[in-house]
């Protein structure tokens, strides 16, 4: 028997580790695919072999294989800077952020169902009604498919209706009233695991930019060895006009936020588009350079005492809104497939703590 769960162990853990480097595998593939795609279609300069082989050497020094520039060279396009700490897709997603963030934990801690409990006492929009593996819940209380399709009916104004796992990209998120949408036809098209909330009336500088979208700022924490919680970069992302989301990947724009507060000279693109842009104006032809965001740092304020809730993630990418009132509001954080591309328009973004998170990145501890 003794030898029986021996092997049994010996076994599991090599299954489990085939797994992990299949994960692995794949991530870094789908990571260099996608850039390849962008290169080619992009018609995207070559960098100058100097400029590879400081890249590589970085890498080389902090224990990694930078196996190609090929992100260096898109990130160099987009900005018009080189840097040869610029992060590619394919070391930081299957390498580093699972050493960084505990995928254990994930992604049962980002439902965005358990959100509002995560985080109570911070400014949340307010739930209507959410479905959690085909329970609905209103007031936390579960209640019958009819309780939930009355909840909403006695909702006036805008609700927005969205997946709580396996979402991203704005990819399902739809905004709807009583009045033009039949509710059980909405149950019914997203099933279960879906949240429903009114819509954040927002602040009225950043409902300028564009006001079908709630405009929202990702920034993005670490939570270092000490405890201290440190903003890295930040952007304020502008919906397209007549969209439901604020997304870049579907014809939104993204612009990055100064220490100030106050937005940066120029907007970009997402790179599937060419990532490089010269916009100088919102869709509404408001100047972006010198624009301020309102209570920038009272968002930053709220980031630094959210984060220490999860310590399990070091590294956070949060979507923060500003209401009515200019108060910060908690709409969703990520913790894995995190985007970076802000590198675009903020370049390398690690800082002073570069050499501390490439350290933890690769050994996870």
């Amino acid at each position: 028997m003794a030898l029986y769960h021996s092997l049994k162990k010996l076994l599991t853990r090599k299954v489990l580790g085939i797994q992990k480097q299949l994960v692995v595998f794949n991530a870094t593939m789908n990571a260099r695919k996608m850039i390849k795609e962008v290169l080619r279609n992009g018609n995207i300069p070559k960098l100058e072999p100097h400029e590879i082989l400081e890249a590589k050497s970085f890498y080389k020094s902090k224990g990694y294989k930078l196996k190609n520039a090929d992100w260096h060279r898109f990130y160099k396009y987009a900005s018009g800077e080189f840097h040869k700490d610029y992060l590619p897709l394919d070391i930081f997603r299957p390498i580093m952020e699972p050493n960084l963030n505990r995928k254990l934990y994930w992604p049962a801690l980002v439902d965005k169902n358990l959100t509002s409990r995560l985080f109570e006492g911070f400014n949340q929009p307010e739930t209507v009604v959410s479905n959690l593996n085909g329970f609905y819940y209103v007031d936390d209380i579960v209640v019958s498919k009819d309780l939930a399709a009355a909840a909403c009916a006695k909702v006036k104004t805008q609700m927005i209706i969205k997946p709580t796992v396996d979402s991203g990209q704005g990819k399902m998120v739809k905004k709807f009233t009583m009045s033009n949408n039949k509710i059980n036809e909405l149950f019914k098209s997203y099933k279960k695991d879906f949240i429903i909330q009114k819509v954040v009336e927002q602040s009225t500088k950043l409902s300028k930019l564009n006001s079908t979208t709630l405009n929202t700022l990702r920034v993005v924490s670490y939570l270092d060895k000490k405890g201290g919680v440190n903003i890295l970069t930040s952007y304020l992302r502008i919906g397209k006009p007549g969209s439901d989301t604020d997304n870049i990947s579907i014809g939104g724009m993204a612009c990055a936020i100064n220490d100030d507060g106050t937005l940066h000279k120029r907007g970009f693109i997402h790179r599937n588009e060419g990532g490089k842009s010269d916009l100088s104006k919102t869709p509404s032809g408001i100047l972006l350079d010198g624009y301020k965001v309102p209570n920038y740092e009272g968002v930053k304020e709220m980031v630094k005492e959210m984060h220490p809730r999860v310590p399990m993630f070091k590294i956070i990418s949060w979507d923060i809104g500003v209401d009515k009132n200019d108060r910060p509001i908690l709409i969703e954080y990520n913790t894995f497939y995190q985007n970076i591309d802000m590198q675009m328009f903020t370049g390398p973004f690690f800082g002073e703590f570069t050499d501390e998170i490439f350290a933890l990145g690769l050994k996870g501890k």
